[in-house]
């Protein structure tokens, strides 16, 4: 005759709150890490120097719903003069080059569609050298990205139909000597599995 399996002890269940563990095969849970406030803003700002996001609040009314793409106050009382201005669109799936700039700044803004972005630090002088970051963002809830010269970036259309977004820069494009610096999506230089 076979004995029934002892239950398990209450004290061999419990698993620290932020760690998780298997015991006897069976996986315990995790807590997830706080990443937003209780008005729905992030805890944390992104961990690369002069990276920054600014939610836009849409507008609805009733003929649809209107979204400001610029104020030259939202740009932490740094002049952001606008140069240029590109729309970008990218089919499902698709990935941009991993690219910089040395000179120009970006603010990338999403018109449609499901972005992710990824982010890498290789400014020499800066405090978050080799700090790298990713986030996903639509016009469901529309924020700015600001990137400063020296941070590689590279976007991937995440959803299932064309994402589209739209970039500003504070100087006006060269065509003649354009300040685009590029490398491989596989390069050894870069972050793996950000995108």
């Amino acid at each position: 005759m076979s004995e029934a399996p002892k239950e398990p002890s209450k004290e061999a269940s419990v698993v620290a709150p932020d760690s998780t563990q298997t015991a006897g095969g069976i996986l315990k849970e995790a807590r997830a890490r706080q990443t937003l406030d209780k008005d729905w803003d992030p805890i944390s700002p992104p961990p690369i120097d002069g990276v920054y996001v600014k939610d836009v609040k849409n507008v609805i009314y009733r003929g649809g719903v209107l979204t400001e793409l610029y104020r030259p106050e939202w740009f932490a009382g740094e002049a952001f003069p606008i140069g240029h201005v590109v729309h970008v669109s990218l089919l499902p799936g698709l990935v941009t080059q991993w690219h910089c700039h040395h000179v120009q700044r970006d603010i990338v803004f999403p018109v449609r569609g499901f972005l992710r972005i990824g982010l890498y630090d290789a400014r020499q002088d800066s405090p978050t050298l080799g700090k790298s970051f990713a986030m996903n963002f639509n016009l469901h809830r529309p924020r700015y990205l600001h990137i400063p010269p020296g941070v590689w970036h590279s976007l991937k259309n995440v959803g299932t139909d064309e994402a589209v977004y739209i970039v500003l820069n504070d100087v006006p494009f060269e065509y003649e000597n354009p300040d685009d610096w590029t490398l491989a999506q596989d390069s050894p230089a870069l972050p793996s599995g950000l995108l």
